[in-house]
């Protein structure tokens, strides 16, 4: 029982993230980098600087709550635009990427 509940659950995230970048991805945009989250990730508060395992930092502009542990980041790109977003745990967090 415990094994099937992990694969429901498992299942339902997958599909989420799908869909958010299958949604981006009909707005234009590509996955130009896939990462995590160096540490614990709690969340987004404004200018909260939150350093990525690929030596990017992702400050956030907007205030959301969720726990995690190295979570998997999508960073995305409107190649027509140039607008950049980030899924973080396949959440769409608004903010901006500096180099460390």
């Amino acid at each position: 029982m415990k094994v099937f509940l992990t694969l429901i659950f498992f299942t339902i995230c997958s599909s989420a993230v799908a869909s958010d970048l299958e949604d981006l991805a009909k707005q234009g945009y590509a996955v130009v980098d896939k990462t995590y989250v160096s540490g614990e990730f709690e969340g987004c508060d404004f200018d909260k600087q939150i350093p990525l395992a690929n030596g990017l930092i992702f400050v956030c502009s907007v205030y959301s709550y969720s726990y995690s542990y190295q979570p998997e980041v999508f960073i995305l790109k409107n190649y027509q635009y140039g607008d950049v977003k980030v899924l973080i745990n396949g959440q769409n967090y608004n903010g901006k990427l500096y180099r460390r």
